[in-house]
């Protein structure tokens, strides 16, 4: 295909300009109008990990691409299999607005909402279902089950008035039907619900508008749709699962298992790692690698481990985004297949200096990428010396994003920007590092994890150890290109080496240089004020230890600490 202008590409033309110009709209998914996720997801071999009937969850921190993959998964079973039936269901959109915090009734409801949007989605879908029949037979067909499934709708107080489905008044749960739901789980702590004086009583309502419904109703309305409707699979393919308070997850969980596990219905959840609570202490909700199987998005694409794969994915990543705004101008760059670019596209924009830098900057984020991409052609148009993006407006982009995207969130989060700059300024500015440790027990540090989640830190490895601290386990960590770049430390001014040298040194010294202990996390909660000396042992107590949260004990000496 037309090799020969590849090389005489040029990145300044106007066409080239309206095509970055015009990428910003694409970079969310939940942007796109367009519904062809499919055509521009890069990662075939991720979709194909994801395409099968087990229940998943997909986890990734922001920026990942999981919104992306569950839309182009959507699309994938319904080019593949026409007796698949994929719902794409973004939880934001269904948290209840609740007066009442009870984790178990917030759960109920969640799940109400779920189902209402199945029977909403496969009422409103039924030409599809039954598209192999003629005209004649949809038409006496349809109608049929349009009318069993608005029998289902209406105990939920919904009606279709031949445009739109119409909310007739509120669904609700007796306190009755939330205490036997607790009981059924074996919840140590049951439901309270207060009224005036602080008594626990149950008011009826008056408003005729106003359903009652049980979990019972719940399941069952499932299990008759699926009665109802001729497929051989629905795909329940739940969005932004992190957004519902942690404490009503794992209820939502085992309610989704105890409803849909013996249906024919597979559940694939996309959540944030550390925000997602799916099984509790006591084994209430969906266990990983039993119930459900865990893949990760993060780690993937690190350019210092794995360069190679790195370097094609998002070349492919950059191609497919460009080629959807613009396909006759990028289409010479088409391998010979027609399914993905020529191994150099990405060249076509970067110098090697510069391209090796964004592929670090972006920690393996697609998101990240992307903007920075933006960002250092604007930087490179501008300044318009050079034939490709530079060096140094890669790093000019990345502070830029660092900016625009993650200082004012590090910065909102006050104790989370204490120990960003505390880890600043012992690993990168005192010992030249990007790479650090910190033993397994402090992985939970609610900080270490809000900085994670705002990717300003990333989590590399999971239990490394070594011969000279024998029992100790530690997690492998990074500090985000752009906190070393804003600091005006470059990446060829910093140690950058990784898991070879952590996991072969022999001197066990040498790896306590980048580790961060408990001196370390024992200073910064007393400078946030979530530590005290105990009287007992003199060591400082953790007001976040499990120990102290639950028996009110010392987490060094276990001596209980009176008040």
């Amino acid at each position: 295909m037309g090799k020969t202008n590849e090389k005489n590409f040029d990145i300044k033309n106007s066409e080239v300009i309206k095509s970055i110009n015009k990428l910003d709209g694409f970079l969310r998914a939940e942007y796109n109008t367009e519904k062809n996720y499919l055509d521009y997801y890069a990662g075939q071999e991720t979709l194909d990990k994801v395409n099968s009937i087990k229940y998943q969850v997909i986890y990734g921190r922001r920026g990942t691409g999981k919104t992306h993959l569950l839309r182009a998964l959507q699309e994938k079973l319904l080019e593949t299999n026409g007796k698949y039936f994929p719902i794409y269901i973004d939880l934001r959109a269904y948290k209840p607005m609740l007066g009442n915090t009870d984790d178990i009734y917030y759960a109920l409801i969640l799940l109400q909402e779920i189902i209402i949007e199945i029977l909403k989605c496969v009422y409103e879908n039924l030409n599809y279902i039954y598209s192999e029949y003629s005209i004649q037979e949809q038409e006496f067909i349809i109608n049929s089950k349009k009318k069993k499934i608005a029998v289902i709708l209406e105990r939920f107080n919904r009606h279709f008035d031949g445009n739109s489905f119409t909310k007739m008044g509120e669904v609700a749960f007796k306190i009755n039907e939330v205490k036997k739901v607790a009981t059924s789980l074996k919840l140590m702590k049951m439901p309270e619900f207060l009224g005036e004086k602080g008594t626990n009583k149950e008011t009826e309502a008056t408003d005729e508008k106003v359903k009652y419904i049980s979990f019972a109703e719940i399941s069952n309305a499932l299990a008759e749709l699926l009665e109802i409707i001729d497929i051989d699979r629905m795909f329940c393919l739940l969005d932004e699962w992190s957004e519902i308070p942690e404490d009503s997850q794992y209820i939502l969980a085992e309610l989704i298992k105890r409803t849909f596990v013996t249906l024919k219905v597979t559940v694939k959840i996309a959540a944030i790692p550390n925000r997602t609570k799916l099984l509790s202490e006591d084994r209430i909700g969906l266990e990983d690698g039993g119930d459900i199987f865990g893949y990760s998005l993060d780690n993937r694409y690190i350019y210092e481990l794995y360069s190679d794969n790195t370097r094609a994915f998002f070349n492919e990543l950059l191609f497919k985004q460009l080629y959807i705004v613009n396909p006759e101008l990028y289409d010479i760059f088409c391998s010979e297949d027609g399914r993905r670019p020529v191994h150099k596209f990405i060249n076509s924009f970067f110098a090697n200096q510069a391209l090796r830098e964004i592929l670090i900057a972006s920690s393996g984020i697609p998101r990240d990428f992307l903007n920075i991409f933006i960002g250092a052609y604007n930087s490179f148009y501008t300044i318009g010396k050079y034939k490709h993006i530079a060096l140094a407006d890669v790093r000019n982009a990345t502070i830029e994003w660092y900016e625009v995207d993650k200082k004012k969130a590090v910065d909102a989060n006050n104790n989370a920007k204490i120990l960003l700059d505390k880890i600043i300024k012992d690993i990168l500015i005192d010992k030249k590092r990007c790479h650090f440790l910190i033993p397994e027990k402090f992985e939970k540090v609610k900080e270490l994890n809000d900085l994670i989640d705002l990717r300003v830190v990333h989590l590399r490895k999971k239990g490394i150890s070594h011969k000279g601290k024998k029992g100790v386990t530690y997690n492998v960590y990074y500090l985000d290109y752009a906190c070393y770049t804003s600091t005006n430390l470059y990446h060829n001014k910093i140690n950058t080496n990784l898991l070879s040298e952590i996991e072969t040194t022999d001197n066990f010294r040498d790896i306590r240089r980048i580790s961060l202990e408990d001196k370390f996390f024992e200073d910064f909660n007393i400078e946030i004020g979530d530590s005290f000396k105990c009287p007992k042992c003199g060591k400082m107590v953790d007001i976040n230890h499990p120990a102290y949260i639950k028996q009110k004990i010392c987490n060094h000496c276990y001596e209980k600490i009176e008040d």
